[in-house]
């Protein structure tokens, strides 16, 4: 006949450590769920900036670069 008090014991413990690593897992989930959440926040400032900056160059090219038809002939012409 098994010992059951000697089985009961090996469950308890597989218990107990089985507890412990979903208190582990969820703990790391909870902090990836932070970190991606920081991430995507830093990401849309980042498109923001790349945004503002793709319409400030767009806004230098039309100052800089005229159409020939627009500019004046040179003296000797």
């Amino acid at each position: 006949m098994p010992d059951i008090s000697n089985d009961t014991a090996k469950i308890l413990q597989r218990l107990d450590s089985v507890e412990m690593n979903q208190t582990f897992h969820d703990e790391n989930i909870e902090a990836l769920e932070k970190t991606i959440a920081s991430l995507h926040q830093e990401i849309q400032l980042l498109e923001k900036k790349i945004a503002l900056l793709s319409d400030y160059l767009k806004t230098l090219r039309q100052e800089i670069i005229k159409d020939p038809k627009d500019e004046v002939p040179p003296p000797h012409y």
